[in-house]
């Protein structure tokens, strides 16, 4: 993601190249790695920091560059509709500023489903808990009245990032799994830059056997 100047920061550049194996891919194998790739992902909540996701987010956004969806080189698995967005199928990214947003297309990173309608089943609960992460993400972008007002900044900034990693786990263990009563796979944001909280600091309960 390019900063505020319009500057490709060194992770940006890095991205690039990652991104390079998917430019040397013609358009028949791109198709199917991405059509395969989504049977891989089928049927789970997935971290939007899981290196699977993050090779299947670069190649969807060369594929979404080149049209590859709109030329129908490879049939997608049937449990993925077509997105309304751009046509490509349907894997939505949940995210803090899901009341905003709605849920976010990981082929052209435009709202995939308008938060009005999401699931009624779990709409009311993510709206809370959106409501809840906005003042906490807020911390991070105080001005120099707020952070003079609370006294000490710096411990106030530790625990919303504290708060934050709490309401993250929320979205990995509970919102995001139960919005696969509706589709075929969920993405959810698991970090928070601006908090400087990381995604191995949103740690899951391991599944029960």
């Amino acid at each position: 993601m390019a900063n505020e100047s319009g500057e490709r920061s060194p992770l940006d550049i890095l991205w690039e190249e990652y991104g390079e194996v998917f430019r040397d891919f013609d358009d028949l194998t791109l198709a199917r790695w991405l059509a395969q790739t989504l049977g891989q992902l089928q049927g789970r909540a997935w971290r939007m920091s899981h290196p699977l996701v993050a090779a299947y987010r670069l190649a969807a956004q060369e594929a979404h560059r080149r049209g590859v969806w709109l030329k129908r080189l490879a049939t997608p698995p049937a449990a993925y509709p077509e997105s309304p967005c751009c046509r490509a199928p349907m894997l939505p990214l949940l995210t803090r500023d899901v009341r905003d947003t709605g849920l976010l297309c990981q082929h052209c990173n435009e709202t995939l489903v308008p938060f009005e309608e999401l699931p009624e089943d779990v709409r009311p609960d993510l709206e809370l808990w959106a409501a809840q992460y906005a003042p906490v993400h807020g911390v991070a972008h105080w001005d120099d009245r707020q952070r003079k007002a609370v006294g000490n900044y710096d411990r106030a900034l530790d625990q919303a990032a504290e708060e934050a990693e709490r309401l993250l786990v929320r979205a990995g263990s509970d919102l995001a799994p139960r919005l696969l009563d509706f589709y075929p796979a969920v993405i959810w944001e698991d970090q928070d830059e601006c908090l400087d909280v990381r995604p191995e600091d949103v740690l899951l309960e391991p599944p029960r056997e």
